[in-house]
């Protein structure tokens, strides 16, 4: 049998979305029904329209996640573990002892106390 054009682009339009369907699934058969009967052009429409309400979610929800990344940072960068002074001096004591001794659990046990003081900062 020979396809034209139009029933391939059809033809594969119906495969995608009967293989998406269990993402789209109360919509999925909306979808076929819309791209069997009035064509291509009304489905990416319908589809525009549905996922204008999906993109609002999105977007709410990724600046909700900025805030939370940014009121984080700003927690992280009040702590006393990230000042330059102590930081850089157990960088140096624990970059030291990791070759001088090569251990690295006796690098790590440099930074203990200055991580249970930045613990108590937070709670």
């Amino acid at each position: 049998m020979k396809f034209d054009r139009n029933a391939k682009i059809k033809i594969l339009l119906i495969v995608a979305l009967i293989i998406a369907a269990p993402y789209f699934a109360p919509f999925a058969i909306d979808f076929i029904i819309v791209a069997d009967f009035m064509g291509l052009e009304a489905l990416l429409i319908f589809l525009l329209v549905y996922s204008k309400s999906a993109f609002l979610v999105v977007q709410s929800r990724l600046l909700e996640f900025k805030s939370s990344i940014a009121a984080t940072a700003l927690l992280v960068a009040a702590l006393p573990l990230f000042t330059p002074r102590i930081y850089i001096t157990h960088a140096t004591a624990s970059t030291v002892l990791a070759i001088f001794a090569c251990s690295i659990f006796l690098a790590c046990v440099v930074w203990l106390p200055v991580m249970m003081m930045s613990m108590r900062y937070i709670s």
